[in-house]
């Protein structure tokens, strides 16, 4: 008879556990465009209000789905098991006294990223912070933004954060394991960009969100938290649209300057941060 620790031969090797994770995360949640779920909805005859509801809703239980449901199917948890506990114990953010701290950690950290939009864009003279972009359904994003950008706050940081990193600790360092968890957060972009046939952002995707992946864990991990990194990712995806979409919408020489200095900046100065007030000390 098999044993416990042979039957989670997938656990047993954390690269292999984050490579097969991040194929099936991007793929999953790809659906929606996959199967173009919001013009179906359109073309049904429903409102442009309902069609995003229906599609956010199945992009936010396709993320559940793969957290709560696949990933501990893939490294052979069972709820029976202690191994589940720990799991969910690794994926979930600290509680206690501690909650504030790690949610301003977040909050600060977004913040940084708006004070290097503005002076980035004023420098190349393509700044226009325009929130109407993100209100008003009519002439910009609209509202919507705020509900989609739960889904990569919660589900993309508990996969990459939470499950992939934690398999990393349990046989590699802190930083190697930041470090791969943040490679294979480009992937996913990677992956999501070229299913949706958007080759051009695929490469700029992989750099971009394995920047910001590697600040997000290094504070994660300073703060014992994921609560730096889903504050962050949640705020600067729901607000960054009022600062950076006319800055998208200049020269192409413009926007690549932009976008290489905000990339490179943020993720640099968050890590600063985190260096200089954070005291937790990293397994190296």
């Amino acid at each position: 008879m098999s044993s416990i620790e042979e039957k989670r031969v997938l656990a047993n090797y954390p690269l292999l556990a984050g490579i097969v994770i991040t194929v099936i995360f991007s793929l999953i949640l790809s659906l929606n465009e996959i199967f173009e779920i919001f013009t179906f909805c359109r073309n049904a005859g429903l409102s442009s209000e309902i069609s995003y509801l229906i599609d956010f809703s199945v992009r936010f239980l396709s993320g559940a789905v793969i957290v709560v449901l696949i990933i501990p199917a893939l490294l052979h948890l069972s709820f029976r098991r202690p191994h589940l506990k720990e799991y969910l114990r690794g994926i979930m953010p600290t509680k206690g006294d501690s909650l504030n701290r790690t949610i301003l950690a977040g909050i600060i950290s977004a913040f940084c990223y708006f004070i290097i939009c503005i002076f980035i864009g004023t420098a190349l003279g393509t700044l226009v912070i325009d929130f109407n972009i993100i209100i008003d359904l009519e002439t910009g994003i609209g509202w919507i933004v705020f509900l989609y950008a739960i889904v990569p706050a919660i589900w993309e940081e508990l996969a990459f954060r939470g499950a992939i990193m934690n398999i990393m600790r349990t046989k590699y360092s802190d930083t190697m394991a930041i470090l791969v968890s943040s490679v294979l957060f480009g992937l996913f972009h990677t992956i999501a960009f070229a299913l949706r046939g958007d080759y051009s952002m695929a490469i700029f995707g992989f750099i971009m969100s394995t920047l910001f992946g590697l600040s997000w864990g290094y504070t994660n991990i300073k703060c014992d938290s994921l609560l730096p990194g889903v504050t962050a990712h949640y705020v600067i995806d729901a607000f960054g649209y009022a600062f950076i979409f006319h800055s998208m919408n200049a020269e192409q020489l413009l926007v690549g300057q932009f976008f290489i200095a905000t990339t490179v900046l943020y993720p640099l100065i968050t890590l600063i941060l985190a260096k200089v007030f954070l005291k937790k000390r990293m397994n190296d």
